[in-house]
């Protein structure tokens, strides 16, 4: 006759009471990846002492996510697979793995030098999960480049999301919401650079000729804080906007000057110490005239902006059709 065998019950954590809930076990049996470290190919340093002699001590190694790995800790749910150096005895062996978790490896310094994810297009919105591992590793004391590249994002996108974190800045939008307009349109910019000298000036400048010119014209601007800014308003970004955005206002266009305007003086500038801005002109559309009875045309054609290819082609041109003709017709 067998031995009656004893029924196996599952492996409960020491901390855990006995009877909690079937889905609270799963949620602390599979902790998450919070810092989105998996496929991450990492640089670790740290500082190791021997004989009163400090030195920095780099490895590098790829990050593995692992919940259902064995292990002794609980929380070591990363696989990191270090490579070893070469010429070592043990490099046939392959890569050393170390079973370590989150709280241990955001004390060390690292850095990302390659990542399984795959670049994400421009303007994808963030998911709560890469938000909280932009949060954490900032945190951690990562740079923006390298949490960039490790949830395949730009260096500059990481910047903008940090604003979410730092004190002072307005947060961010969701996009959950319905969009807020700012009141700025681009009729209302042209008319504000006519009434400047030479119709120029800093984004500043511009911007306090809009305010002028939209009390002038009884337009409502938006002017609370815009989202990941400490001072300016919604309705001075859409200014700052307009002015750079080339494709689709070419009549702005930067002279290539830079100086400290006298309102960024009134706001608190320094004269000789704050950064100097770029200074932007406006092109007004040219105005021809019909040659039928003489009558001025009130036809408005696209502001001339710059060529520069077009001066030397028209050059080559011109001298081919004085020589005879154009070289590729014979």
């Amino acid at each position: 006759v067998p031995a009656p065998t004893r029924a196996k019950t599952p492996y409960l954590p020491t901390y855990m009471a006995p009877d909690a809930p079937a889905a609270a076990i799963v949620a602390e049996a599979e902790p998450d990846d919070v810092a989105m470290l998996d496929g991450n190919t990492i640089e670790v340093a740290w500082p190791q002492t021997r004989e009163c002699v400090t030195k920095m001590r780099k490895r590098v190694g790829t990050v593995r996510y692992r919940p259902k790995q064995q292990r002794n800790r609980f929380e070591n749910v990363y696989l990191i697979e270090f490579e070893r150096r070469p010429g070592t005895p043990r490099m046939a062996k392959g890569p050393r793995l170390r079973k370590t978790r989150w709280e241990k490896l955001r004390g060390r310094t690292y850095v990302v030098l390659r990542s399984a994810v795959l670049p994400k297009p421009a303007r994808t919105q963030y998911s709560p999960e890469e938000i909280e591992a932009v949060r954490v590793r900032l945190e951690a004391g990562e740079t923006q480049a390298s949490i960039g590249l490790g949830i395949g994002r730009t260096k500059n996108a990481i910047t903008g999301q940090s604003k979410r974190f730092l004190p002072g800045y307005a947060p961010l939008s969701t996009g959950d919401g319905p969009r807020v307009k700012s009141g700025v349109t681009v009729e209302l910019t042209e008319s504000a650079m006519l009434t400047l000298p030479e119709y120029e000036g800093t984004a500043v400048e511009v911007f306090e000729a809009v305010k002028r010119q939209a009390a002038t014209e009884g337009v409502a601007l938006n002017l609370e804080t815009a989202p990941g800014e400490r001072a300016r308003s919604r309705a001075e970004v859409t200014v700052k906007r307009l002015l750079t955005d080339r494709k689709r206002c070419p009549q702005f266009s930067a002279t290539g000057e830079k100086r400290v305007s006298d309102a960024q003086i009134d706001r608190g500038a320094k004269k000789y110490k704050s950064r100097k801005s770029p200074v932007y002109k406006y092109s007004p559309p040219i105005v021809t005239a019909e040659r039928e009875l003489g009558r001025p045309s009130t036809k408005r054609v696209r502001a001339h902006t710059p060529n520069v290819g077009g001066p030397k082609k028209s050059a080559r041109k011109t001298k081919e059709l004085l020589a005879g003709g154009d070289r590729r017709h014979g």
